[in-house]
């Protein structure tokens, strides 16, 4: 029992040297050519002095001599070595960071064999086409195929590129993408025979990815065909941008396959580069204008530089090969665009495009069909917000767009744990075919699984304070704050009436009314929407409405709930939503219209309440990064005016359990939108100078 008991503490209670012992059983092949090559550079030398001065480099060495020679073995002994005794730090310490994570993410066969088959083919590769390029007259070209080479740099790049593509998405493609960056520039900017390795085994990489990884690389759907789509095209011109930079502002002139890098005039470079990036922004979010910008700029191009590339073979032959590479990559470009077309539809302001509009009356229609998966879903049907369903598909998502972000509110209405998946899936994607971002707010954790699941960005911004109702009682020390409440109502004649808001008089309406403008006016903030509703929404008749009335008949406090449905139509729960008080009423207002109400239910028969989610109010779940300081900032501005964090706390007198509430974004680089987006959401009419000026007032 106690080995037992000690293997189930292993991995929280284990040392770092136990924890690093363990982790070392699963890399032996890294652990064995890291060792190896340390081992050899010590018989050697190498680890004292440069290799290029030992009497075996020309015999162990790889490179287009090499071969020319018959020294076929090459490729297999260079591996191990390091050309300076710096290098072996780098060398070594690659090997080990790189390789290892692919053996540890793909197991120790994958790893030998992506490793070695990129080795080879990056240095077989190398030599080969250098020594082809040599005959050509390209400078660059006669000057590496005379160079040798050791190291296993080609490996290293090509068992990364295979680890990088295994990740779920969208983490394959942004880790592809700097891969693809690094080889690229590093060629251009160096230009050395190393880097020419690191390209061959790179593309080497993308080639064997298939039969090696096979159902890891997933189901491509078509949303993810557009943003590959859009990320390639705009990654052409980011990259471009990237070199024009490289070739303008480099610090000193530097031979490479482009030319002389560092040479370039500046203004000239300013220009390009700013071409360049507004493109790819533009391409990035799939705008047609952008699109026919890019082709028709694209296309003078490759004229210019077809009818360059036919006088530099008349009169400067030496330019001819760059001049037909940079000709080769416009081409692939152009055929990218072309070709990849429908991907470039989005307008300015666009709005998922595909899918049905569904009306209130066929929301609510719909929600009491399929029940809530979310106990805000009731929301989904207010007013101010769009809802989406797509064909072929029971359900609807509800959302609202700002700055280029559509913000879903809550989970989708579906079919089911999976039709909602399919409904995400679904939304996401015609979103993005629109050319817009998106998220989820308010999202529960079915719908952050679903985010864990791709990748997508997942920040906690309220806890919603649930309470389960069969067997509820106000008893024990813990309720002492609640029969209080209830004791002193009942001593000074406060009642609670549960009711439905439209069917009262117009003198308790006109309470209600002046209630809720007595509390905004205490406010330099309006009214605030999108999860929280005010009286327009209570006077819903499917909403009820508790009252706090004295013996007067004067309304002292009020809140309303709205209906959590179960797949058969039937009212299982009920939400609360507002909560608004008289500014002299009876003390414990709040908690007599809430105790009230949970007893009534209980009664009735519902399964649960919820006190809704505070906004903003984050809990224990602070965490640190770009959008959490966000938000912590805003609730630290708003707190003052809003009180959430305060109103959070109150909701804790009633003993809930705790439901994080997410905010899930699918597309990390639209974090700044969302921000602006989801300050839009709630604050649809305020301007800037409200927002300055509350800030300042909150200060005080």
């Amino acid at each position: 029992m106690t080995g037992a008991t000690d293997e189930a503490a292993t991995p929280s209670t284990a040392s770092p040297t136990l924890r690093l012992l363990r982790t070392a059983r699963h890399v032996p092949f890294t652990l064995g050519v890291v060792a190896l090559m340390l081992v050899l550079g010590v018989v050697t030398g190498a680890l004292w002095s440069p290799f290029e001065d030992h009497p075996w480099f020309d015999d162990v060495a790889f490179g287009a001599p090499a071969f020319a020679d018959g020294r076929w073995w090459t490729p297999a002994t260079g591996s191990l070595f390091a050309l300076e005794p710096w290098e072996y730090v780098s060398v070594a310490g690659v090997f080990l960071l790189l390789v290892g994570w692919t053996e540890l993410r793909l197991g120790t066969r994958r790893a030998v064999v992506t490793a070695v088959t990129c080795q080879l083919v990056g240095v077989v590769g190398t030599a080969g086409g250098l020594a082809l390029l040599a005959r050509t007259g390209w400078g660059w070209a006669e000057h590496l195929a005379r160079v040798l080479d050791v190291g296993f740099s080609a490996g290293v790049v090509g068992a990364v590129t295979v680890t990088a593509l295994s990740m779920a998405p969208p983490w394959r493609f942004r880790a592809s993408a700097l891969i693809a960056i690094y080889v690229l520039a590093a060629l251009v900017i160096w230009g050395g025979i190393a880097d020419v390795e690191h390209v061959v085994g790179w593309i080497a990489g993308l080639v064997v990815a298939r039969p090696v990884l096979g159902a890891r690389l997933g189901r491509r759907t078509r949303a993810g065909r557009l943003q590959r789509d859009r990320a390639t095209a705009a990654g052409y011109f980011a990259i471009s941008a990237l070199l024009v930079v490289l070739t303008s502002f480099a610090a000193g002139p530097r031979e490479g396959p482009l030319g002389e890098v560092g040479s370039g005039s500046w203004p000239t470079g300013v220009l390009a580069v700013a071409v360049d990036l507004v493109l790819a922004v533009g391409l990035l979010r799939g705008r047609r204008s952008w699109w026919w910008l890019a082709v028709v700029l694209t296309l003078l191009g490759v004229v210019g530089e077809a009818l360059f590339a036919l006088a530099a073979s008349l009169v400067l032959p030496d330019e001819l090969p760059l001049v037909l590479l940079m000709l080769l990559l416009d081409l692939g470009a152009l055929a990218l665009l072309v070709v990849r077309r429908s991907s470039f539809r989005a307008r300015r302001h666009a709005r998922p495009s595909t899918g049905a509009r569904l009306d209130q009356d066929d929301a609510r229609a719909t929600l009491r069909r399929l029940g809530a998966g979310q106990r805000l879903a009731w929301m989904t049907t207010w007013d101010g917000l769009e809802r989406w369903a797509p064909e072929g598909q029971d359900g609807y998502v509800a959302y609202q767009a700002h700055a280029g972000v559509v913000v879903v509110l809550t989970d989708p209405v579906g079919d089911g744990p999976d039709g909602r998946a399919e409904l995400v899936d679904a939304f996401v994607g015609a979103a993005s075919t629109a050319g817009s971002g998106s998220c989820f707010f308010s999202a529960s954790e079915e719908v952050a699984s679903i985010g864990r699941a791709r990748g997508w960005t997942l920040v906690p911004v309220a806890q919603e304070a649930v309470i389960d109702l069969p067997g509820l009682e106000f008893r024990g020390k813990k309720w002492q704050d609640v029969r209080t409440a209830l004791n002193q109502a009942a001593k000074q004649g406060m009642e609670h009436r549960l009711v439905r808001l439209v069917d009262e008089p117009p003198e308790t309406l006109a309470q209600v009314r002046a209630i809720s403008e007595a509390w905004l006016g205490d406010s330099d903030l309006p009214e605030m929407a999108f999860t929280l509703g005010g009286v327009r929404e209570a006077l819903d008749p499917e909403v009820r409405v508790g009252l706090a009335v004295d013996g007067d008949g004067r309304v002292h406090g009020v809140t309303s709930w709205l209906p959590v449905h179960a797949p058969d139509g039937q009212v299982v729960g009920w939400t609360l939503d507002v909560m608004r008080r008289a500014p002299d009423s009876f003390r414990y207002t709040m908690e007599l219209l809430i105790a009230s109400a949970l007893t009534t239910f209980r009664d009735e028969g519902a399964l649960e309440a919820s006190l809704s989610g505070s906004p903003l109010a984050r809990g224990e779940h602070p965490s640190p990064g770009g959008l959490d300081a966000v938000l912590d900032r805003l609730a630290e501005r708003l707190e003052p005016l809003y009180g959430f964090e305060s109103l959070h706390r109150f909701k804790m007198k009633f003993q809930p359990r705790d439901a994080p509430l997410y905010l899930v974004v699918t597309e990390p680089a639209t974090l700044p939108l969302v921000g602006l987006a989801l300050v839009r959401c709630y604050l649809p009419d305020v301007h800037a100078r409200e927002l300055v000026a509350a800030a300042r007032s909150s200060r005080r």
